[in-house]
């Protein structure tokens, strides 16, 4: 009888563990879905100061795609198809011994424009750029952005860049 008694115990204290193991097994599935849904972003550089046609600037490496499926990139092509809809973070950065202009395009069209002017961005966002002079580390400052779109299925996305031939850059997009 104390043999069954404890066997029983065994059993029902191995059932208390896997049921709570369970549970937060599935605490964490929750958690890992909010945290997918919060990361989906792919980001993007050019570092050979070389432009296409128009002065577009083709995407030479990416560095991270979490949603492959949703941003296509093909080496060297200016454009980056973001395939679903809705809203989206861009955020880009161009660094060249000079301020340059930049202008991003929604399938083929100038959303906005980010230049080496008094208002320095047209359209979204406010701010100023002011030259301080060169870094003996070369260009560790640039014209930089962080935006938000609400883009079209199937959206193409694409910048421009007027400017001194010695720069590099990046784009990044997060689905919101």
């Amino acid at each position: 009888m104390n043999k069954a008694l404890s066997d029983l115990h065994q059993e029902t204290d191995g059932k208390a563990v896997r049921d709570e193991f369970k549970s937060h097994v599935n605490e964490q599935s929750l958690i890992n879905e909010a945290l997918c849904a919060e990361n989906m972003v792919g980001r993007w550089i050019w570092k050979s100061g070389e432009v296409r046609v128009g002065n577009a600037v083709p995407w030479e490496v990416q560095t991270v795609n979490t949603y492959p499926d949703n941003f296509l990139w093909e080496r060297e092509k200016t454009v980056i198809l973001a395939v679903s809809p809705g809203l989206y973070e861009i955020c880009f950065g161009f660094f060249a011994s000079r301020k340059p202009t930049v202008q991003l395009l929604v399938n083929g069209e100038v959303v906005l424009s980010a230049m080496n002017s008094a208002s320095y961005v047209v359209h979204h966002s406010s701010g100023r750029l002011r030259s301080t002079g060169s870094h003996s580390s070369g260009n560790v400052a640039g014209l930089t952005l962080v935006d938000f779109l609400a883009l079209p299925a199937r959206a193409r996305i694409s910048l421009t860049y007027t400017g001194d031939s010695d720069a590099e850059g990046f784009l990044g997009l997060r689905k919101l």
